[in-house]
């Protein structure tokens, strides 16, 4: 997990998905992941399983797959609630297929679903492709931009 800053008092780490296992915050965090293309189902539901178990509040599904990554976090929601009696999952799932990365990225920190027991004062945003490639340049850049007062388009 690699820092990229923050901004709007909410810090931005970059986790490279072949080694998230290990890099998930504890509490008070959201994710955005990207994938262009078809990812691997079971490493992404293992992905979202341990998402929960660290008690992720909001994920943003980004990029060509950004609604299909929603549906499957959804999907795995449903059947550990349903099937395996996990307690009641309260993760704020959305999908920016037609936005850009900027556009999804300036959403984790204006338009976000939290429930009120958030730690307002300690959110993190965990940004992730599942492509492999290395955004954090990229994200770096909307950070500044964003601190120069640009909005998306």
């Amino acid at each position: 997990m690699t820092s990229l800053g923050k901004y709007q008092n909410r810090e931005i780490l970059w986790v490279d998905y072949s080694s998230y296992k290990s890099a998930f915050p504890n509490n008070d965090w959201l994710c955005l992941a990207v994938a262009n293309s078809n990812p691997n189902w079971e490493n992404f539901e293992d992905f979202i399983r341990i998402s929960i178990a660290q008690n992720i509040l909001e994920f943003k599904g980004c990029g060509l797959f950004g609604e299909k990554l929603y549906d499957r976090f959804d999907e795995v929601m449903n059947i550990m609630e349903v099937i395996e009696n996990h307690n009641d999952i309260e993760v704020i799932t959305t999908w920016h297929n037609n936005e850009t990365l900027a556009d999804t990225f300036w959403q984790c920190f204006f338009a976000t679903s939290l429930p009120e027991t958030t730690d307002f004062e300690n959110i993190k945003i965990v940004c992730v492709d599942l492509d492999g490639v290395d955004r954090r340049n990229e994200l770096q850049n909307y950070i500044q931009k964003f601190e120069w007062g640009w909005i998306p388009e």
